[in-house]
Formats: C-alpha cells, structure tokens, sequence
C-alpha cells in the first residue's frame, strides 16, 4: 500500500483543552496536528518542522498572535506558510491588523468546527496551486536557459580546446608540467561539453515529445546487447570502477534509437558509481519479458527519499551527506524525459541499502 503524506497543521493556542479539542479535530480530518503552548514555543516548533498551516490564537501571554505571525513572516522558512487567526477578539480594528499582518485568514470564536476545517483546506489548496505554478515557471525557464546556452558555451569550449591543443604541440615535449595541464583541460572540457549536451538535449524534449508521432514513423531500433554494455564500460572506467560493474543483456529490439538508449544507460550508471561506494557492486541487467524489455540498474547505498523521488526535475540534486555531487542535477530528469517521449516507464526504487534504477521498455511486435 502507498504511503500517504499526511498534510502538517501546527496549532498555537495556550487555552489546553481548547487546543486538544482542535487537535482531535484535524485529525480527524485525516491532518497531522502539531501543539504549542505558547507563542515562543509556536514559533519555535514552527521553525524546526515547518508545517504545511498555522492557526493561531492571539491573546497569549508574553508573545501573543501578532508577534507570533511577524516572527514567522521574517524567517526565510516559514514566510509563506498560510497563517489562520482564531481568537476570541472580534473587534474590526483587530481583524484587520491580523489581515495587515499577512494573515491568511481570521476566525473568530467560539468557532464552527467546519468552517476552520473548510478554511484550512482552501487555504492548503491555494498554497499548493502557488507551489505548482512556481514548479512550472522554474521548468520554463530552466528549458529556456537548457535551449540557449549550450551551442554557447560549446563555441567557447572548442576555442579553449583549440588554443590549448597548439601550446600543448608547441611546447608538452619539453614541459611535464604543460602535458599535464593539457591533460587536465581536456579531460574538464570533455565533461562541460557532455553536459552541454545533456543540457541542450533537455531543453529539446518538449518539442520532440510534441512530435512524437511523428517520431514514432522514422525511429530507428537499438540493439541493446551492441549499446548497453559499451556505454556502462566507459562510464565505469571514468570513475575507476571497472571491476565493480556486473552486466548481463538479452538481445532484442528496442522501439527507440540507439543514441537516446546510450543516453539513458549512461546516465543511469553514471548515477550509480556516483552514489556508491568503490569496491561495492553496479550491476546492469537488460531482459525481456511479457512484450517488455526492462533495463535495470542497481547499486548499494541509500539512496534519495520517496518525497525526493517525487520531485525529481533538471538542477535538482538530492544526496545524504555534505559532499554535494558535481553536474547539474540533470541526470534523472533527463532520463525520465526520454523515458515517456518513447513510450517507456521510469522508476526509481530505494530502500535502506540498494537503489535500483528501472525502465520498463515495450518491445515491437
């Protein structure tokens, strides 16, 4: 059974059975109700597990209402957090300095069960449609940089290359040192260049995808046997980890062309070594079964959280530890596009110690 990801309402009210009485409520409504005494306590439970809503009493003791929402609204982490006023106070002027203060909404008591709760899920709503609409803008214009600045940065690199390559001619024999900063410059511009075109790739998925019928006339088919085992090969040799690489591929068909299958595989292993420690095992199977052939790609370690798997997208980069990865955080993203331009399904599965990367493929028939 799927887990399901209870929304989180933090309640602040300093009146105890008041604050159970509420408590039982939302969770009843199938919420996850966090309790604080007191305004600083509000705000201190607020800023450590940041809930999904606030509601808020305001007369309080030392940090009423008020306090409470201005110390709220000036934290990075809890600025946009719908914030609900319930309170005893019913003069105008109040509500409207609750309004002023950014309140998302204020009721008054004694207060109807169902319209807090009908408020709350508004409210909720609105946040999660603010979230979505954010989400999509940042695609946008993450597709808009991928689709300008790779043919770019690409010039640049060749000149670089290109330069490097005659003061290498000239002058490598007689310089160690110079052979060995070429070396360096081209293996570094070998990299930019490959995420370039990851880069330029990612930005051209919408349109390929729009033309995916069309697509579907002239696309060539892998061999997956002739790609799957080259491509891992090279991968695991970059990251000096040919002897953790296990590889075992059934011949077959693939409804896709051989270099978008390349793409996939590297990516896929490339995440692997990157993930996991040398010494433990990568293995790469490909085999066919009941008109699918399912590309699967596995490593030990933890993994990313089912919450980060959910939101998987270019420039996103998840890892456990501080040592953050170098790339773009394009890899998955770009993985999962190519994935439903051909039709295919992509899933990524990690439990306490493996990490197995899938695509179920469907086979021409």
């Amino acid at each position: 059974m799927e887990n399901v990801i209870m929304q989180r309402i933090l309640i602040i009210e300093d009146d105890q059975p008041t604050r159970s009485l509420m408590a039982q409520v939302f969770r009843f409504e199938g919420f996850e109700a966090l309790e604080a005494a007191n305004g600083e306590a509000g705000v201190g439970t607020a800023i450590a597990c940041v809930p999904d809503l606030i509601v808020c009493d305001i007369m309080m003791p030392d940090l009423d209402g008020f306090g409470v929402l201005q110390a709220l609204r000036s934290n990075p982490a809890t600025a946009l957090t719908p914030f609900i006023f319930v309170s005893a106070k019913v003069a105008g002027e109040d509500r409207r300095q609750g309004m002023e203060e950014g309140a998302d909404d204020y009721i008054t008591k004694p207060y109807n069960p169902d319209v807090l709760v009908a408020s709350i899920r508004r409210r909720l709503e609105k946040r999660q449609r603010q979230v979505e609409e954010n989400r999509r803008q940042g695609e946008e214009v993450g597709l808009a940089v991928a689709a300008s600045m790779p043919r770019e940065i690409v010039a640049s690199l060749e000149y670089i290359t290109t330069l490097t390559n005659l003061v290498a001619f000239r002058y490598s024999g007689h310089d160690p040192q110079v052979a060995a900063m070429h070396e360096a410059v081209v293996k570094e511009t070998g990299r930019l260049r490959r995420l370039m075109r990851r880069l330029h790739l990612y930005g051209q998925l919408p349109q390929l995808y729009a033309k995916r019928f069309e697509l579907n006339d002239t696309k060539s088919m892998a061999k997956p046997e002739l790609v799957l085992e080259r491509v891992a090969r090279d991968v695991a040799e970059k990251w000096g980890r040919d002897s953790d690489l296990l590889v075992s591929v059934d011949p077959a068909r693939l409804p896709l062309g051989g270099e978008y299958l390349a793409v996939i595989v590297e990516e896929l292993v490339d995440n692997a070594c990157k993930f996991s420690e040398p010494n433990s095992p990568v293995q790469i199977k490909g085999c066919s079964e009941r008109g699918y052939w399912t590309l699967a790609v596995s490593n030990l370690g933890t993994g990313i959280s089912a919450d980060h798997i959910k939101q998987i997208g270019a420039f996103k980069q998840f890892w456990s530890d501080g040592a953050k990865p170098r790339g773009l955080g394009l890899g998955l993203a770009l993985t999962q596009g190519l994935a439903r331009l051909h039709g295919c399904e992509f899933a990524l599965h990690c439990s306490k110690d493996t990490t197995v990367a899938t695509v179920l493929i469907p086979l021409e028939t």
